[in-house]
């Protein structure tokens, strides 16, 4: 069977475009001559007026000839505006003219959300047409569309979209078999093996002054380790310590208040939304590692994963008894709310104040807190003890994976029924209090695969239920799966009408690391992963892409070639070493700022893990999480260069939604340059960005027009352009 498709799904705005363009082409070939001896029916062209003016003709309807010149002029037009026509008010007419003979009556445009779908099979005997728009109907009684034979092999529907932007589609033939459209070459992978065409209607302007999580730059400050408002540490006995610029798993003292001294800071930055690590009361005592026979060291709560609560009776969701605490060693909750107040409040870069999102743990708690102690049947054990997920290599486990314990002093919460309904309930329940008490924005959800599939669309239910109209139209709940090569896992816990709005984009790390910061990195194999991931999560996902965070070595160790695989995550022999240096020449924070101009101009929300935006070195974890440097003296000149990259596109991304909204369009890519233009909010909103990761002066073709380097705020001309080593450019129409 041969099938073929002609397209004619492109959105009419772009039909008018290219209606004018094609008035505007038809006009300079006028110009070029005065050979009236054929042309195409209706082509408008310019002519010379006898007074030197110019004026406009016509082609015949029929092809044969040009119509007379139309030489109405600008004095004509005053002159239609001042004259009030005759008496009764019918216009005056211009019968038996040649302008009128000649001049074609073009009707006007369908509307933009009209759409004609054109399909080609001599062989089937029905065509439907479903998509995004439709719900993926699979019959037209569930509200696929029934397309037309129109003559031969053509099938054809016109429909409109109503609702506007981006939208995938198949066809369906016979009732069984669903297909691309094979003459519509913009498609993405379906996840089945297959693709989804795509279609773009009605891009109009993108309003900065709307908010859209799409538009937003994350930042992820660590409490204890941002900045220590006070200079004291509230320590946990037998905890191992170190210094500052080291490993240590001892409280250091960071604060809330120290947040609240910095936010500022985060909003000069760019900043627009703020995760803020887990603020929950805390384990007192210092806790093996996951796996004590490879590290000896003792570590304590200060990263907020060990929640300890008391024994907190949720009968009335809204006035719990006792009362939720915050940890006492970063503070109060009257400074939270203030830390959560004066981001909302702060000037950001897009208007909109700093959304701050909080990190929810609902794995475990501690097995000295109070809820523990009162409801031990709550948490799941093999026999009389808790499965380790680490010593027993559990963590994929079909049945313990979502039943394991990170450690012994743990206590995994045990989700299923008989007894997982009221377990549910109750961590539903709080989370749902931390949020409405404290006018949050979203949360991180710590280790989602490792919880059932239940509690995520319970919480998820509850927040749409109890949190009516959040800002953005959603309240962001990003999820972690430490997955860098199987991006299907990390979609099954993506949707955002019933589970997560999106993930931790861990495969995107991974390639945009070997890209940029390996000797053999390729921009164009990067270009093309991201064709096929940038929708692969779903309509209306929002993934948070990252180059950095707490769990792997700190990225500048990546840029600057001292760790060479680019999936290298924390483990003994790289956490608690003196081998990682803060690096002394350029070359890895110019890498490192490449990486971040990437992710701050692509889809997603970008992540900034605190003090990636200066370069600050650290192994794995917990070396990882050195205190921020706050002394801009000692920080060295290729690190505050990065900071002000960073700075720049991020808050270029406040101003410029097409950034985060718009699509990707490429111009040019090679190995080591690559060219794109983002565009989707009306062309006068398009930006380019150019890219070069090599080490040396890279000459890339910039398209035709005149922009401003957004980031120097210089002229910038189109044409053929040298690119330093290890730089880019945002540019913007001029």
């Amino acid at each position: 069977m041969h099938a073929s498709t002609t397209r004619k799904t492109t959105a009419a705005g772009r039909r008018g475009l290219a209606l004018l363009a094609l008035l505007a082409a038809t006009a300079l070939l006028a110009g070029c001559g005065d050979d009236d001896a054929g042309c195409t029916p209706f082509d408008v062209r310019t002519c010379t007026c006898p007074d030197g003016t110019t004026g406009t003709q016509s082609c015949s309807a029929d092809g044969t000839e040009w119509g007379a010149c139309s030489c109405s002029g600008a004095d004509a037009d005053a002159d239609a505006d001042a004259d009030i026509g005759p008496e009764d008010g019918r216009e005056t007419e211009t019968e038996g003219t040649d302008a009128d003979a000649d001049v074609p009556d073009v009707p006007p445009p369908p509307p933009c959300d009209e759409l004609t779908f054109s399909y080609h099979d001599a062989t089937a005997t029905t065509v439907w047409l479903t998509g995004t728009w439709t719900g993926w109907a699979a019959t037209p009684a569930a509200g696929a569309l029934e397309m037309v034979r129109e003559a031969g092999d053509l099938w054809q529907v016109t429909t409109t979209i109503e609702e506007h932007g981006r939208h995938e589609y198949k066809f369906i033939l016979d009732g069984t078999t669903w297909v691309f459209d094979p003459e519509n070459p913009d498609r993405v992978d379906d996840g089945f093996g297959s693709y989804n065409s795509v279609v773009y209607v009605c891009e109009e302007a993108c309003d900065p002054a709307e908010f859209d999580w799409r538009d937003t730059v994350l930042y992820f400050a660590m409490t204890d380790r941002f900045f220590d408002s006070d200079g004291t540490r509230d320590l946990v006995p037998g905890a191992s310590d170190g210094p500052a610029d080291g490993p240590s798993g001892q409280y250091m003292g960071g604060d809330l208040q120290g947040a609240i001294d910095r936010i500022d800071y985060l909003a000069d930055l760019g900043v627009t939304a703020l995760w803020l690590s887990a603020p929950y009361e805390n384990r007192d005592s210092a806790g093996a590692a996951i796996d004590p026979a490879s590290d000896s060291h003792q570590y304590s709560g200060y990263h907020g994963y060990w929640p300890s609560p008391e024994n907190i009776s949720y009968a009335d969701p809204d006035n719990p008894v006792p009362r939720p605490r915050v940890e006492s060693r970063i503070g109060t909750e009257g400074d939270l709310q203030t830390l959560v107040d004066a981001a909302h409040d702060v000037v950001s870069a897009n208007g909109q104040g700093i959304k701050v999102l909080f990190d929810y743990v609902m794995k475990h708690v501690d097995t000295e807190s109070g809820l523990y102690g009162a409801h031990y049947d709550w948490f799941a054990r093999d026999g009389g003890s808790f499965a380790l997920c680490g010593p027993r290599d559990l963590w994929d486990d079909p049945y313990w994976g979502t039943r394991c314990a990170f450690t012994d002093y743990l206590a995994p919460f045990d989700f299923y029924d008989p007894i997982g309904t009221t377990v549910r309930r109750w961590s539903v329940d709080d989370a749902l209090w931390w949020a409405t008490t404290f006018g949050i924005d979203g949360y991180r959800l710590d280790a989602i695969k490792h919880v059932p599939l239940d509690w995520l669309t319970e919480l998820r239910a509850r927040l749409l239920a109890d949190i009516p109209g959040p800002v953005g139209d959603r309240f962001y709940l990003v999820g972690e799966t430490f997955s860098y090569d199987d991006p299907g896992l990390i979609r099954t816990f993506v949707d955002p009408d019933t589970m997560l709005d999106g993930q931790f984009d861990f495969p995107l790390k991974a390639r945009l690391c070997e890209a940029v910061f390996t000797t053999g990195g390729r921009l164009d194999t990067l270009s093309g992963w991201m064709d096929g991931n940038d929708y692969f999560y779903g309509a209306g996902a929002i993934m948070s892409t990252f180059i950095g965070n707490h769990d792997i070595p700190r990225a500048i160790h990546f840029a600057s070639r001292q760790i060479g695989d680019c999936r290298q995550g924390s483990w003994i022999g790289n956490a608690w070493t003196g081998d990682y240096h803060q690096p002394t020449d350029a070359a890895p924070y110019e890498r490192l700022g490449v990486a971040f101009a990437i992710l701050l101009t692509n889809p997603g929300i970008p992540l900034i893990y605190y003090g990636d935006e200066l370069g600050l070195a650290g192994g794995g974890d917990p070396d990882n999480r050195r205190m921020m440097p706050w002394d801009d003296a000692a920080l060295l000149p290729a690190q505050r260069a990065l900071r002000a990259d960073v700075r720049a596109v991020a808050r270029l991304r406040g101003t410029h939604p097409v950034l985060g909204r718009g699509r990707r369009e490429t111009v040019s890519v090679d190995q080591d340059t690559w060219v794109y233009r983002k565009t989707g909010c009306g062309a006068e909103q398009d930006l380019v960005v150019a890219i070069n990761r090599a080490d040396d002066a890279r000459s890339v073709a910039i398209p035709a027009g005149s922009y401003t380097d957004l980031v120097a705020d210089a002229p910038v001309e189109g044409g053929t352009r040298s690119l330093p080593a290890r730089s880019f450019l945002v540019l913007g129409n001029r």
